[in-house]
């Protein structure tokens, strides 16, 4: 398959926004032994990094391009845009490709008209996703250029209004969704694309969290609070957390879950938390509209390769730490059960309000 450079393709350049240079210290982690040395290879380049110079987000508009898949963009002549390509298997790109060929067989492809932004990559159909890595690529976007619409994941229930609301809460106008599924494909005359805000795992600009403080002020915050948030029903979740959120619970700790909120309760619980508890997945993105200084531990099964959450909680400088737990059965799969001892989560707990080291 054929890939383009962005830079060589016939496009305008709308806005180079510098990003801010940054420093990270390497997170605090309890039995980092369970973290297969695989795993922590894959981690590496986003805990150990430390120091991260000024670098820059670019808005371009392109022209007479497909997009397919999660987010891939094809030219007119089918080659693939590199820069649209984030975490996308060789598989994918492929099939992107075909999908794309079979369209204009059955002459279903979608034209779309003038100014449309792209809000949509791997992993589109996760929260954290969208509020971390595309939401804020509007916000840059809509400060330098006119937008008709937003390409934007086809999804459904409370995170369908999720994602109406993040964007009315969050920008002054009121555009059109253009949302697609993962087998339709679009044809834009204009296509506005914003690259160099993340890379996931190993890079997270600080303009992510441009407008983030501004979206907190504006909700009024409940009281002052310790939250366990559950994955219930979900994979992924400790092993007999039952067991676990009773001893949260006798440590003064509210049990929630996030999924069943809106946006503007899930800002008013976190604005004023003093602690966050919880399995590593899509609900601890929420740390982001934390008070500098919330102490947030996150528990992670060793297989599950992610530096997400570090990063939010670098950024806007919370107190964070990792408890890694061993996997129930044999298996490579970070969404298998896995265990915490309570001791352990005791122990961090009493390092984080004390404020003496792991």
């Amino acid at each position: 398959m054929d890939t383009v450079d962005i830079q060589n393709l016939h496009r305008v350049l709308v806005a180079d926004v510098p990003s801010p240079a940054f420093q990270l210290a390497p997170p605090r982690v309890l039995n980092p032994s369970h973290i297969p040395p695989h795993i922590l290879d894959a981690m590496r380049p986003g805990w150990f990094t430390g120091a991260y110079p000024a670098g820059s987000v670019r808005v371009t508009k392109l022209f007479d391009v497909y997009v397919t898949m999660e987010g891939l963009v094809f030219t007119q002549d089918k080659k693939l845009v590199q820069q649209s390509i984030a975490q996308h298997t060789p598989e994918e790109c492929a099939q992107g490709l075909a999908q794309i060929r079979e369209a204009e067989q059955t002459q279903t492809v979608k034209v779309v008209g003038p100014s449309s932004l792209l809000l949509r990559k791997r992993g589109e159909q996760n929260y954290g996703h969208w509020m971390v890595e595309l939401l804020p690529k509007l916000w840059l976007a809509e400060e330098h250029l006119p937008l008709c619409s937003l390409v934007v994941p086809r999804v459904s229930g409370n995170f369908a209004r999720v994602v109406r609301d993040s964007v009315a809460f969050s920008t002054a106008f009121l555009p059109l969704f253009h949302d697609m599924g993962l087998q339709d494909v679009a044809f834009f005359k204009e296509l506005v694309v914003v690259d160099g805000l993340t890379n996931h795992g190993v890079y997270m600009s600080p303009l992510v969290f441009s407008r983030t403080q501004n979206m907190v002020d504006r909700v009024p915050g409940a009281q002052l609070c310790k939250l366990y948030l559950t994955r219930r029903n979900r994979g992924r979740t400790v092993r007999d957390e039952e067991s676990l959120m009773a001893f949260l619970q006798e440590q003064g700790f509210l049990c929630v879950d996030p999924a069943e909120l809106t946006l503007l309760e899930q800002i008013r619980l976190f604005k004023h938390a003093e602690c966050v508890v919880g399995v590593m997945g899509a609900a601890m993105t929420n740390i982001m509209f934390c008070r500098k200084g919330t102490r947030v531990i996150n528990l992670a099964p060793g297989t599950m390769p992610d530096t997400f959450f570090y990063f939010i909680a670098g950024l806007r400088e919370l107190d964070y730490y990792e408890i890694r737990g061993k996997m129930c059965t044999e298996s490579e799969s970070w969404d298998a059960p896995f265990e915490i001892e309570h001791d352990h989560l005791a122990h961090v707990l009493e390092v984080a309000f004390s404020g003496v080291g792991l």
